[in-house]
C-alpha cells in the first residue's frame, strides 16, 4: 500500500477495511488453494457492493469457477456485473445440456451457445475462454494452465475499481391513481400483490381499506408483517379480533424485524406461557416459572390465554382468573429494592444486587442485573427462575466476550434453541463456541440466518451452517423440499443453487402450483441454472400475466426455450418491449423480432 491509498481507506468502513487489505495482499500474486477457499467464502458472504465489484474486476480471480459463481449466486453484487456473470454461468450450464442432448436439438443448441458469447461483456470472454480450455485440455504437470490472464499492476487505481458500474433501467412504477383512486382500489382489487402493498403503505387510510378487503387473507397479514416497518400496522392487526386468536398471524408479529418491542415481549410470554401449561411439568421449578410468567403476563393477553385454556384444559380456567384477579390489585413486588442515584444519595449495596439478581421477577429488574459490573452478580442471575429465554436472548447482543462465553458454558441455557441463537449470532462469541452451539439448533431456519447474518465473522461457522442446509435438504422427500423452499421464500435457492436448481422433478411439482408465490417464480426465471423444461413451464403459469417483472426475467433468460419467449413478448405492451430493447441482455432474436 502507498501513501496515496489512504484517502481510498477513508472512505470504506471499518469492516470493509480489514476485507480489503486481505484483498490487496492477495491480488498481485496467483492465489493458494487456500487463498481460493479464502476468496470464494467472500464473494458468496461479503455484504459490500464496491469490494464485490474488486473482485469482480481482477480476471485472474474470475479464472477460478467457485469465486466467479460465488459473486454471481451474491445478491449484494451490483446488478450489472452480476448479470454479467450470469451469462458466464448459463454458457456453460448450456454447453453441459447441449452435450447431454439428442443429436436432433444439438445445432440449435449449438447456435444458442454461440450467440450467447457473443453477447457476453468484453472482458469476461478471455475469462470464458479460459475456463473452457481448464475444462477441455490437459492441464501441465504443476496442475495449470499456461494461459493466464495477466497479474495486475503494483499500484492500481483502487478507486476506479471499486467504483459502482451505471445501474440498470428501472421498470416504469406507478399507475397514476389518486389518492381516492388508491382507497378504492385497496379496498376492492383481487390483486395478491398489490394488495399485499397496501397493507405494507405507509398511509393508515389505505392500510384500513385493505385490511376491510374481502380478500385478505392471513398469510397475507403474515407476509405484510415481515414486510412491513409501520409499528401502527402492527396494533392494528394485534387490535382486531379475527387476527388476535391466530396462531400464525402472533408468530408472525413476534418474529417480525419491524414489531414493537413491547408487542412482541407480551405476545412472547404468553406463547411461552402456554407452552408451559401445555407441557404439565409438575416439578417444583417449572410451577415457579409459570407462576413467575403470570405475574409479568399483560393484560391485554389474559384474553388470549383465556380463550386457549378454554379449548385446551378448561380445569386451569380458575387459575387464569386467579392472576387476573391479583393484577388488578396494586403490585408489591420489588420496584423499590434497587434506590436510584438521587434516593438516600447511595448505590445500591452488594446484598440489595445479590438479593435483587436471585428473586426479582420483573422484567426490567433482571435486565438490569444482568448488565450488572459485578460478573459474581451476573452469574446469580442466570439462576433466577423468573428469567426467560426470550428475555436472556434478548438481552444477549448487548453483552461482552467473557459474559456471552459463560452463558455458552452454563449447562441449561445453552441447551435451550433460543439462547443458542442469539448466542451463535453474536460477534464476539469464539469460534469453537459458536460452532458447538450450531449443532443444537434444529431446521433449516437458523442456518438460514446464519449464512444472511453479517454479524457472524466466523466463516467455518458459516461453512458449517452451509453443509447442515444441505444435509437437510437432501435427506427430505419431494413434498418436504417443496414445503422449504415454501417456507424459505426462494432462501435456498440462493445457499444451495447447485441442490435445488439441478433438482428438476422438485421444480416441475412447485411450479405445477397454481398458488405459487410468484417471488419464487421471479427467482427461478432469474437465475441461469434453472432448467429449460422449468422455464417453460413457468411461461404457461396462470400467475405469469399478472407480473411482468417475471415475463421480463424469462425474456432476458438466454435458456428460456424460443416458443415460449416468443409467445411472452407478444403479450407485452410496445412500452413494455421498448424498456426490455434497452437492455444488452435480451437474446438477439427477440431483438430483431422488436
Amino acid at each position: 500500500m502507498i501513501v496515496g491509498d489512504s484517502v481510498f481507506l477513508d472512505t470504506l468502513t471499518e469492516s470493509e477495511r480489514i476485507h480489503f487489505r486481505h484483498l490487496a495482499l492477495v491480488r498481485p500474486q496467483l492465489p493458494s488453494d487456500g487463498q481460493i477457499q479464502m476468496l470464494e467464502g467472500l464473494a458468496r458472504s461479503m455484504a459490500s457492493p464496491r469490494l464485490l465489484t474488486l473482485m469482480a474486476r481482477t480476471p485472474h480471480w474470475l479464472a477460478h469457477w467457485p469465486i466467479l459463481l460465488g459473486l454471481a449466486e451474491n445478491e449484494t453484487t451490483p446488478e450489472a456485473i452480476r448479470r454479467d456473470l450470469e451469462m458466464v454461468v448459463s454458457l456453460f450450464d448450456q454447453m453441459r445440456e447441449m452435450d447431454t442432448a439428442p443429436a436432433a436439438e444439438k445445432a440449435e443448441r449449438s447456435e444458442s451457445v454461440r450467440v450467447l458469447y457473443s453477447q457476453l461483456n468484453v472482458g469476461l470472454k478471455p475469462v470464458a475462454k479460459l475456463l473452457a480450455k481448464q475444462l477441455a485440455k490437459t492441464v501441465s504437470s504443476s496442475g495449470t494452465t499456461q494461459e493466464l490472464p495477466p497479474l495486475p499492476s503494483e499500484h492500481p487505481d483502487w478507486a476506479s475499481l471499486t467504483s459502482l458500474p451505471a445501474a440498470l433501467p428501472e421498470q416504469p412504477a406507478g399507475d397514476g391513481l389518486d389518492r381516492t383512486g388508491r382507497l378504492i382500489r385497496a379496498h376492492q382489487t383481487a390483486q395478491p400483490d398489490e394488495l399485499l402493498t397496501f397493507l405494507v403503505d405507509a398511509d393508515p387510510d389505505l392500510r384500513q381499506a385493505a385490511l376491510r378487503n374481502p380478500l385478505v387473507s392471513e398469510d397475507l397479514i403474515c407476509q405484510a408483517l415481515a414486510q412491513s416497518s409501520e409499528v401502527a400496522f402492527f396494533e392494528e392487526v394485534y387490535a382486531e379480533a379475527r387476527w388476535y386468536f391466530r396462531e400464525p398471524v402472533r408468530d408472525s408479529l413476534q418474529g417480525s424485524p419491524g414489531c414493537p418491542s413491547d408487542l412482541s415481549r407480551r405476545v412472547g410470554l404468553s406463547r411461552h406461557l402456554v407452552a408451559m401449561l401445555d407441557h404439565g411439568s409438575p416439578d417444583r421449578p417449572s410451577l415457579r416459572r409459570i407462576v413467575s410468567l403470570f405475574t409479568q403476563l399483560d393484560e391485554s393477553e389474559y384474553q388470549f390465554v383465556t380463550y386457549w385454556a378454554k379449548g385446551q384444559s378448561p380445569h386451569l380456567l380458575r387459575v387464569v382468573k386467579y392472576f387476573y384477579d391479583r393484577l388488578l390489585r396494586q403490585r408489591s413486588g420489588l420496584a423499590s429494592a434497587l434506590p436510584g442515584r438521587g434516593e438516600e444519595g447511595r448505590w445500591a449495596t452488594m446484598e440489595e444486587r445479590v438479593f435483587l439478581a436471585t428473586q426479582a421477577t420483573q422484567e426490567e429488574q433482571i435486565s438490569q442485573v444482568l448488565k450488572d459490573p459485578n460478573p459474581q452478580v451476573f452469574r446469580l442471575a442466570l439462576e433466577n427462575p423468573a428469567l426467560t429465554p426470550r428475555l436472556l436472548a434478548s438481552t444477549i447482543p448487548g453483552l461482552d466476550h467473557e459474559r456471552v462465553e459463560a452463558i455458552t458454558a452454563h449447562s441449561a441455557w445453552a441447551e435451550d434453541p433460543m439462547v443458542a441463537e442469539a448466542l451463535v449470532h453474536h460477534p464476539q462469541i469464539s469460534e469453537a463456541s459458536a460452532l458447538r452451539l450450531l449443532e443444537q439448533l434444529p431446521g433449516m431456519k437458523p442456518a438460514i440466518e446464519i449464512l444472511r447474518d453479517p454479524r457472524v465473522q466466523h466463516l467455518s461457522v458459516k461453512r458449517r451452517a452451509l453443509e447442515t442446509l444441505r444435509t437437510l435438504y437432501l435427506g427430505m422427500d419431494i413434498p418436504d423440499r417443496i414445503t422449504a423452499l415454501r417456507t424459505s421464500g426462494g432462501e435456498l435457492m440462493r445457499h444451495l443453487p447447485q441442490d435445488v436448481l439441478q433438482d428438476e422433478e422438485t421444480l416441475r411439482r412447485m411450479v405445477a402450483d397454481r398458488q405459487l408465490d410468484p417471488g419464487i417464480l421471479l427467482r427461478l426465471a432469474r437465475n441461469k441454472l434453472t432448467p429449460r423444461a422449468v422455464l417453460e413451464q413457468i411461461a404457461g403459469h396462470p400467475v405469469l400475466m399478472a407480473h411482468a417483472a417475471i415475463m421480463s426475467e424469462l425474456l432476458l433468460n438466454p435458456k428460456t426455450p424460443r416458443e415460449s419467449s416468443a409467445r411472452i413478448w407478444g403479450l407485452l405492451s410496445e412500452a413494455e418491449q421498448q424498456q426490455l430493447l434497452r437492455s444488452p441482455h435480451l437474446p438477439a432474436s427477440l431483438r430483431t423480432q422488436g
